[in-house]
């Protein structure tokens, strides 16, 4: 059977695609209902909440991410929106995703149905709410559009820029996808002139200015971030052997994350053979995108190699792009490609890839079951249980101190209405600045002292400790103090205690 022409298995019925769509709603919902949001989460809401357009920009170069979640956030935190609720507006981009890979997509229906409950969509990206949540829909929006860019550059030109600006990783097949486009545009112009037709249209330079134009805000949002963050550091080995083994460890460490399994060098080698071949393939049927996806392959892998680790999100748009890439060849035929190509385009092996797909995402599926299993029955983050013991048990006037601002930044974000103090930093916890300065630490009775002068009529405090400390000599003084709650068995690094101690 072939996967990729068998309209009763593309399509069983016009509507047929909103009963899986309610289906991923109402599975996504129960875990968002399940799931207490962490650090990175709270990061980018806090900063959402607590700044405006010129602080937000001037914030970016410690972030390392481009502006668009942020502003996307900024109506809902300013305007009160509860932050317990942030999964729901991540489910409603990837519902938007999930509803065009249903409906709108080439692939047959079990492979649609395998995309949109694998771990792409499910969970990682709805529930965990980052800014990858932006990726997917876009790309469907932009698969979509990609055999129409000639007739609609200004709508295909805008999706493009609004990618840059989802994640730096999402902003390298934008580049490589206008790239491709301003090289087409060119070469039509050419020809143009040699045939003496006109050149190109007002609007196919504006959709181009568009996107290139948000490349070039992004080198100004991010500019000084490697010197900025304290957390990121440049990884170049000095030779050339070294630099091509650390960029090979980088991809099998993504295909790792995305596997969620550990594998050998002989079974990463027999993968990266499976995909140079599978992008060999591609490229004969559709020379011009599989170069440009294959060019953000590289790009990332080696922002992966020398910048940033990749994480189990991070390595998934790497996957979301090989969908995006599968899904405008399938729909090559459907939208006039030359006579002299559809002969070759219609033995492509849909099915082949279509059915690579499948077992990719079942596999990943199956080895992710545990990770999302363990976030229904354990806290994810200390940051909910302890802000609703905080409601419950700690007096509006006390003093709220927390020992360092990573374990207490979702926390902040969960408990807006309460002041929570940080006297390492000398300032309320709110998000984190990633310069050195947070890299601080005081001793316990340095920070007495500092909660003294800041709070000087009260008894005492309520102090949260955790991992990553800027008071590390806190443990020698628990004998002093009285537990009040602990919750330091999460799934994140992010355990937390909360002491009420005297002020002397």
């Amino acid at each position: 059977m072939d996967m990729g022409r068998n309209d009763r298995w593309r399509q069983p019925g016009k509507l047929w695609w909103l009963l899986p769509l309610f289906l991923y709603l109402a599975v996504n919902a129960v875990f968002i209902q399940s799931h207490e949001s962490w650090r990175d989460e709270a990061q980018a809401w806090q900063i959402a909440r607590q700044t405006n357009l010129v602080e937000l920009f001037a914030q970016l170069k410690y972030e390392g991410h481009p502006c668009l979640w942020y502003l996307v956030l900024m109506p809902f935190a300013k305007l009160g929106y509860p932050f317990s609720g942030l999964g729901f507006l991540s489910l409603f981009f990837m519902a938007a995703a999930a509803g065009l890979v249903l409906a709108k997509s080439p692939f047959s229906f079990p492979v649609k149905f395998l995309i949109v409950f694998g771990s792409p969509f499910l969970y990682y990206y709805p529930v965990i709410a980052r800014s990858y949540c932006l990726i997917p829909p876009l790309l469907a929006v932009l698969a979509l559009l990609y055999p129409f860019r000639r007739e609609k550059p200004l709508p295909y030109g805008a999706v493009l820029g609004f990618l840059t600006q989802t994640h730096v990783l999402a902003a390298a097949l934008s580049f490589s996808l206008s790239a491709a486009w301003l090289l087409e545009t060119v070469s039509a112009w050419r020809r143009g002139r040699r045939q003496g037709t006109a050149g190109p249209k007002a609007a196919d330079l504006a959709g181009l200015s568009i996107s290139l134009g948000s490349g070039l805000f992004l080198v100004w949002e991010l500019a000084g971030s490697l010197g900025s963050n304290a957390s990121v550091r440049l990884r170049v080995s000095p030779s050339l052997l070294a630099n091509l083994r650390q960029a090979g460890e980088a991809l099998w460490k993504a295909m790792q994350e995305f596997l969620r399994m550990e594998f050998g060098g002989a079974a990463a080698l027999f993968l990266m053979l499976l995909i140079a071949a599978g992008l060999a393939v591609l490229f004969l049927h559709g020379p011009r995108e599989t170069l440009a996806v294959a060019g953000a392959f590289l790009i990332q892998i080696l922002i992966f190699a020398y910048v940033y680790p990749p994480g189990i999100q991070s390595s998934m748009i790497l996957v979301h792009e090989c969908i995006f890439l599968l899904w405008i060849i399938l729909q090559k035929d459907a939208h006039g490609v030359e006579e002299e190509q559809r002969g070759r385009e219609k033995h492509f092996p849909g099915a082949g890839f279509q059915a690579g797909l499948a077992v990719l995402l079942l596999v990943s599926l199956w080895n992710c079951g545990p990770d999302i299993g363990k976030d229904l029955k354990l806290p994810y983050s200390s940051s909910k249980g302890m802000a609703a013991c905080i409601r419950q048990n700690v007096p509006e006037d006390a003093p709220l101190i927390a020992a360092g601002d990573l374990f207490t930044t979702g926390l902040a974000a969960y408990l807006p209405e309460r002041e929570i103090w940080n006297p390492a930093g000398e300032r309320p916890v709110g998000f984190s600045v990633w310069d050195e300065r947070r890299k601080e630490t005081i001793s316990y009775e340095e920070m007495l002292r500092r909660v003294r002068k800041k709070y000087p009529r009260a008894e005492g405090m309520y102090l949260i400790c955790g991992e990553n400390s800027q008071v590390p000599g806190w443990r020698e003084h628990t004998g002093e103090m009285e537990e009040i709650f602990r919750l330091d068995f999460c799934i994140a690094d992010e355990g937390a205690i909360l002491y009420y101690a005297e002020l002397p």
